[in-house]
């Protein structure tokens, strides 16, 4: 189990998120929902050691820092696809955190890898340098070093973000998948239907925790409109 008690997270004066309690249980798929600046990716990043804990709100069960145990995928827009690598360097960096820098891979390490881009898919684009992938295949090799670490806990910051509607329905069922397997798994996402769909533990976030629980509890039109503006909502049902 990860969360957070009372964590307030301050950008200088700008408060990003105020006394925010949550729990992300093992075995559990759970969605952060929130408008853009809510504080959804101050909280994935504070939770895996991006952004210092602030009071040591973090809570841990296992006594021990949760950057040992949590695999982070964090949103495309923030790497840096034209870097020389391939999608197989990509994979292998998640076993990085537990080879250490100075240490090269074995063959368990190039097993997990391998299956890894099977299980996403991506496999037979190993060669490939990441800088020629589409924003799907881009989002399956980021999944595919997530797996590859072997993480009890699974953080992911917009992972339906610019891929089609076929490969959303894949990235949800493989961390549906993930989370079958006693893994907590955590995304961040703007996908309110497919959250509500997939998910089975909702938190609706703008600063602060709006609601937080089941989806039938938590995804009402009251919750909802406390969590986005009016103007917003008019929006997403326009599209719809």
């Amino acid at each position: 189990m990860l969360g957070v008690d009372h964590l307030t997270v301050r950008y200088g004066s700008q408060v990003a998120l105020e006394d925010a309690t949550v729990r992300f249980e093992a075995g559990t798929f759970s969605a952060v929902i929130g408008p853009n600046g809510a504080g959804k990716s101050t909280l994935l990043k504070t939770l895996v050691g991006l952004l210092p804990d602030p009071g040591h709100h973090i809570v841990f069960d296992r006594g021990h820092s949760p950057r040992s145990c949590v695999a982070y995928v964090p949103q495309q827009q923030t790497l840096d696809w034209a870097f020389p690598v391939t999608v197989w360097d990509v994979a292998m960096m998640g076993r990085t955190g537990r080879l250490g820098w100075l240490r090269w891979p074995g063959k368990r390490d190039r097993e997990l890898v391998a299956g890894a881009l099977q299980q996403t898919g991506v496999f037979e684009l190993r060669d490939r340098h990441i800088g020629a992938l589409s924003g799907g295949q881009r989002q399956r090799v980021l999944l595919a070093r997530m797996l590859a670490r072997e993480g009890h806990i699974l953080l992911l910051d917009e992972p339906l973000t610019g891929v089609d509607a076929a490969t959303q329905e894949q990235v949800m069922a493989l961390l549906l998948g993930e989370a079958e397997r006693g893994r907590a798994v955590v995304m961040v996402t703007h996908a309110l239907e497919q959250a509500s769909r997939w998910c089975d533990h909702l938190v609706l976030i703008n600063r602060r925790v709006v609601a937080d629980g089941p989806p039938g509890e938590v995804y009402t039109p009251a919750n909802i409109e406390a969590t986005f503006s009016s103007s917003f909502l008019g929006h997403t049902h326009a599209e719809a």
